[in-house]
Parts: structure tokens; sequence; C-alpha cells
């Protein structure tokens, strides 16, 4: 296809709400501000999805955000795989989307089993840290993940240790069956504070690995957690912003992770996350794909990207944190469906594609 033939483009920017306030060991999250870009060529349509929530380097100038994304429109013609001119992952994946979409048509980006609808990517039931309010609604939260059929459940957990580990030793004694993955978000003070916790939680004998016990930047720190620590360890924010190939090799050979979580809005796009990947496989750790708070049009792109990947470089046995969309009041009906701990394409759900947008109404470019 010849991007560069009569391409109109567009964007428009919404606000989601979240159904009930979520939070984690840094952030209370009350609605979502994200942009869409729109790439319309004769009768076919691209769409992508530019969620800047999680990174700080966005939020902290959203003004200067919103003017390089009304310059895409005067680079897109250019672009093509020059991705060094785009200053923010959460447009770069926005623009990759757009493209993607627009070749094969939106909502798809790849075809394959999944968008066929025969093969699922696995992922993790998800608990907030406002459902540790008490012990009974937690473990009823936790509880219903489970009667879902999450075998895989990620908690977030902050400094209230010991309430945490309690509730988490009472559903082991439950349900022994399942897994956890602790996300701590940086909470962690120091190594000593991080390795108590982490052992203590290694003696459950439930939980599968720990994301991020200190805040990011700590190489040094980290390193020492990684070798000391019983439980795998999982970078997740230490990744963010780390978008030049030698940075990403010098990171891994520093800290030496067990797992790296990978969130395209936040590393780099596809291109820079497929990157991490490569990196990670060479050094034998393990990866795992998150998303970042998208509604169902990002969602429906990661989740199609990596059941690529999961093909790709034979990861098909590791769960995925895909399943954000789902806690919006305001995201609209898609063909993405959970099922027995698996997100699932369904291919004859349609996207009422021009009432989710005035693409009626709207041309520039």
């Amino acid at each position: 296809m010849n991007i560069n033939q009569k391409i109109h483009f567009f964007f428009e920017k919404r606000i989601f709400f979240f159904k009930k306030k979520i939070s984690n060991s840094n952030t209370i999250f009350q609605k979502n501000t994200i942009w869409f870009i729109i790439l319309r060529k004769n009768d076919k349509i691209g769409i992508g999805e530019c969620n800047p929530i999680l990174d700080q380097y966005a939020l902290n100038n959203l003004k200067k955000f919103e003017i390089e994304l009304k310059n895409i429109s005067e680079k897109i013609l250019f672009l093509k795989r020059d991705y060094k001119h785009i200053s923010y992952s959460s447009i770069l994946f926005g623009l990759e989307q757009s493209i993607l979409s627009l070749k094969n048509q939106f909502p798809v980006l790849y075809h394959s089993k999944f968008t066929h609808g025969k093969e699922g990517v696995p992922v993790n039931g998800i608990i907030w840290l406002n459902s540790f309010k008490n012990r009974k609604h937690a473990i009823k939260k936790i509880e219903s993940q489970i009667i879902k059929g999450c075998s895989f459940i990620k908690i977030k957990i902050n400094m209230n240790f010991f309430n945490q580990y309690s509730i988490i030793k009472e559903i082991k004694k439950k349900y022994p069956f399942i897994k956890i993955r602790v996300d701590a978000n940086g909470c962690f003070k120091n190594i000593k504070e991080a390795l108590y916790c982490l052992n203590k939680f290694y003696d459950l004998n439930i939980i599968d690995l720990m994301e991020q016990p200190i805040p990011p930047g700590n190489w040094k720190e980290m390193s020492k957690i990684c070798k000391k620590s019983k439980l795998p360890i999982a970078l997740d924010e230490e990744l963010a912003n780390v978008n030049i190939l030698k940075e990403k090799r010098k990171l891994l050979d520093v800290i030496q992770p067990q797992y790296i979580i990978l969130k395209p809005s936040v590393n780099g796009g596809f291109y820079g996350s497929e990157e991490w990947i490569i990196e990670a496989m060479k050094r034998r750790i393990k990866w795992c794909v998150s998303s970042s708070f998208e509604s169902n049009i990002g969602i429906n792109a990661i989740a199609q990207w990596t059941f690529i990947m999961q093909k790709k470089y034979n990861n098909q046995n590791y769960t995925h944190g895909l399943n954000t969309g789902t806690l919006y009041v305001n995201n609209w009906k898609s063909p993405l469906e959970i099922k027995k701990g698996s997100i699932w394409y369904n291919p004859f759900v349609k996207w009422k594609i021009k009432m989710l947008f005035k693409l009626n109404k709207k041309k520039c470019g």
C-alpha cells in the first residue's frame, strides 16, 4: 500500500471515566484523557490510540504533547519508520496502530488465529489497592476473579505489607492452585525492606514474581535485589522512556532481572517493545506484555500484537495484563472478550466505527 497517496489525517480527544477510583502505590486514578489518530484513504480507515496516562514525561507537559500530535499530520507523508522524530512513546504507538490498521482495515492490525477467533491470549486478573479496604472485601474481590476463570492474578501492594500478606496467605489456604503476581510499583524504600517482604512472600509458595520492588533509576540497588531475592523480579517502570538500544542493553546487563513487563505506550510502541524482547531473550530474560489503561481500541491493538509476538518468539505459556479496558464506564463495545482466563477476539462483533468518531464530518491532510 502506498501510504503517501490521498491520506487524510485528523485526531480526536476523549475522556474516559473509571467505574470506581483505582489506585496503586503512587497514584489514584479517576479518569483518563486519550487522543486518537484517525487516517483515511479512500474507503479505508486506520485508528491509533495515544494514551499518556503512565508516561510522566508526557503528563508533565500535555500542551507540548498535543502540539506534537498536531504536527504529526505534516510528518505522516514522510515518516514511515523514521521514529526518531517522535518525542513520546504513546504518540509513536498511536501512529503505528493507525498505519497498521489502515493497511489491514481497522479493527484488524494483524491477520491471525487471534483475529479469526480461533485462539486467545492468556491474561491475569487484577486487584487494585482500594480493594483492600477491609479483609472480607479483598477476599471477595479475589474470589470473583477466580470464579471468572482466572488462575493467575496480579495484586497491587503498598507499604501496608502485613495486611496484604495475611490476605494473600488466607487466599493460599482456600485456593492453593492459583498463582499471584505482586506489583509493588516501587513502594519499598530500600534493599533491606524489599528483601524482607520478598522473602516473606516467597514462603507462601503462591507468588509467581514481584514487579518493580523499588523506584526506577536505582540500577545498582535493583541489581542487588534481583541477585538476592528468592522470588523472581520483573522490571516495569524501570523501562519507561529508555528508548535508545544501547541504553536498553546496558540496563539489562547491569540489573539482570528475571522478567521485563512491556507497555507499548511507554516503551517506544511496538517497534521499541520488540527491541526489548529481542535483547531480553538474548539474556534469557522472560517477558510479558501489559496495558496502560487503554480504551478498547488500544487494548485491541496490543492484544493482536501480543499474539503475534508470542508466536514469533515462542512465548505462549505466560499470562499478560490486557484487561484494563474493563475498568471504564464509557468504553465502547468491541470484539474483545475475557473468557476463562484469556482474552479473545470475536470476529462476529462489529465496531460501529462511524459512531465512534465523526468520520463523515471531519477531514484534514
